[in-house]
Parts: structure tokens; sequence; C-alpha cells
């Protein structure tokens, strides 16, 4: 998260203009900040007005952008503020209620509303290096894929200079090149640095910011390419390896690490809850179907039954007490930290197969002697 810093002026001539003439950035600038109040009451609001006025999906990257930054405010207020887990939507209708907060609000809002606009985009975090020292505080911003190619924004940062709407409006982090946004912003994840050979967090934070062609050739384009088809699982441990792999880590990227492991640890918890649970409902399944059962022969095996559907009452009951065993065997096998004791479960199941065996045993008697009477 950032505090708008008075000295982003030393950046300024690191960014270059993008390639839409002023007349056109004119007039989209315009619709940005003029969208309705009626019509921008949540993002989905906002990218159906956008999506009504542009057919072009530059135009449009460029009016969310625009809308973003003029119309969401810094609040130092937040800039200490941390939240495990918390939704992400929920930060957006939040942020949108209240129209401030800090970078991850920014960068949240800003995503949320491209993607509903149908452009692909991501959250990137990272930290940044101001005047020639690095932050030790983290910084969000976002990659959006534009014109067949990806590039890179920080709408909190790019907010500090709006004092009017005169047109163009000076945007120094939108479509930032990747070469030149590396010289101040790090993301944790080295795939999001948009370049072919990345650098490592050292050079990063001793000004090394050049990225030389002698390293070895990292396709970020197809490695997001096969990132957004992962599920949150693979997508977490995918990203743990390449911020391990651009070490030695830091402090802040520590903590990432830490985080994703958490989130691994979640997923982890929540599938093993599934399973127990899963198990306990083919437990009780089995111990209604057997109480059926005992019901069934404390009536003197009325109403009659043939051998092949008394058999299948028991055969139906091994299968449940099956499933429990599989599933409960998954929770025992989990690479989960913290996992659930099995234990009760498990001896539960036992007494209950020893009491369906002993019926089974009383059945198969039964219907020799009722055979020979």
């Amino acid at each position: 998260m950032k505090a708008l810093l008075t000295f982003f002026c030393l950046f300024f001539t690191l960014f270059s203009a993008t390639a839409q003439s002023s007349n056109e950035y004119n007039e989209t600038d315009r619709v940005g900040i003029n969208i309705p109040e009626s019509q921008s009451n949540s993002t989905a609001d906002i990218a159906a007005y956008v999506d009504s006025h542009f057919n072009t999906d530059a135009k449009k990257v460029r009016a969310i952008y625009i809308w973003v930054i003029s119309h969401l405010n810094y609040s130092k207020a937040n800039l200490h503020r941390i939240i495990l887990n918390e939704d992400k939507d929920e930060l957006v209708t939040v942020t949108m209620k209240r129209r401030k907060g800090v970078c991850e609000n920014f960068a949240a809002v800003f995503n949320d509303i491209c993607r509903k606009s149908n452009l692909k985009s991501f959250v990137v975090d990272g930290y940044t290096k101001q005047a020639g020292s690095v932050d030790r505080s983290s910084h969000a911003w976002c990659a959006v894929f534009i014109n067949n190619q990806w590039s890179l924004y920080d709408p909190t940062w790019d907010a500090a200079y709006v004092k009017n709407f005169s047109y163009p409006i000076n945007t120094y982090y939108f479509q930032a090149s990747p070469s030149l946004f590396i010289q101040t912003h790090m993301p944790f994840d080295p795939m999001f640095q948009l370049l072919d050979h990345p650098i490592t967090y050292k050079e990063f934070n001793a000004g090394y910011t050049e990225s030389l062609s002698n390293k070895s050739y990292f396709s970020y384009v197809d490695s997001i390419k096969a990132y957004e088809l992962l599920n949150p699982f693979n997508s977490y441990s995918s990203a743990i390896k390449r911020i391990k792999n651009n070490g030695p880590l830091n402090t802040m990227t520590e903590t990432k690490v830490s985080q994703l492991k958490m989130e691994i640890e979640i997923i982890n918890q929540d599938k093993d809850s599934v399973m127990y649970n899963g198990a306990v409902n083919d437990y009780n399944a089995a111990i209604a179907m057997f109480n059926n059962f005992l019901n069934y022969r404390n009536n003197q095996f009325k109403p009659a039954k043939t051998n092949t559907e008394l058999e299948s009452i028991f055969t139906n009951i091994y299968k449940l007490i099956a499933s429990s065993r599989f599933k409960l065997t998954a929770v025992n096998n989990s690479e989960a930290i913290h996992t659930l004791d099995t234990g009760d479960i498990k001896f539960a199941l036992d007494n209950l197969s020893k009491h369906v065996r002993e019926q089974q045993i009383f059945l198969k008697n039964y219907l020799v002697s009722a055979k020979g009477n």
C-alpha cells in the first residue's frame, strides 16, 4: 500500500505517451470523467456505460482508468489495514460505496471494471522503489491485455496528479512500458514483470533494473496463458515456485510466500472438511440402513423379501462403509498442516462393520433354517 508522495515527479520522464492521438484521449477522458452518478453506482454499471460508448478495447481501458483515478480518493486511514482472506467482491463493493481507499482498493476496482468489460486483467501485488529507496510497504497495481499485448497500470500513483479536469489528463502509469515500470515497481511474482528476461529482487533493490538479454529467456505470455487455466491451488503453487526461483527472498517476498502457503492451507483444509463430512454422511446412511434391517428382523422378516433383496441390503451397507473409509483415507493423506482427527469415525465404522457381519451371519443361518423347514 502506498502513501501519496510528493516526489513522484522524479519519475515522470520514465513513462512514454500511449499511441492514441490527443483528440482521441480528450474525448475518451471526457467520457470517463463524466460518467453520470446514476450509472456509476457499481463496477457493472460503469462497465456497461463504457461498453455502450466505445467499440475498442484501447478506448475502454482508457475511460475506465480515467474514471478510477478521478473518482476514487486515496485514504491514509486504510494504509495499515490488514484483513486476511478478504472477499475480493466485498472489497470492490465497499470501495465503490466509500469512493476511497489505498492501492489495493484502486487496483481491485480498476481490475473489476476491466473484467466486466471483457478485458483480460489481473491485480498485481509487489513493492516499489521511490527516490532510489525500496519502500517496505507492499503495493498493488494491474496488468491488462490490450492490442494483443500485456501492459501495466498503476491507478493509485496516477490519482495523485488529478488536480483538475484539463484534457488530456496526464497519466504516467497508464499502459506503462514494462522496461520502464520495473524501475519503480517490483511484482512479487516475476511473471508480472512482463519481461522476457526478468530481474531478481536483489537486482531491483540494488538498482540494477535493466533486463539483460544474456539471462535465461522467460515467456511471460505463454506463462500467463497457462496461469489463467489453473485452479487456485495450482496457481498459488506455481507462483510460489516462480518467486523462490527469483530469489534470494527478502522480508516482503518471504511474507508473500507465507501468504500463498496460507491460501493453499485453507484450500487443503476446505477439501479435507468436504471429504470428512462426506465420510460422516456415508456412515450415517449405513447406520440408517442397518437400523432398518434390525427393525425388519424384529418384525419377523415381514413383509417377505427374496434372498437377493435381503443380500442387497448388506451389499449396500458395505459399499457405504467402504466409501466412508476411502474418504477418511484421503483426509489422513492430506497435505494440510493442520489435519482433522478421524479416530472417532474410524472407530464407529469398525464397530458398525462388526455388527453388520454378525447380522449377515445370522441372516445366512436363518435362511438355511427357513429353507430346511
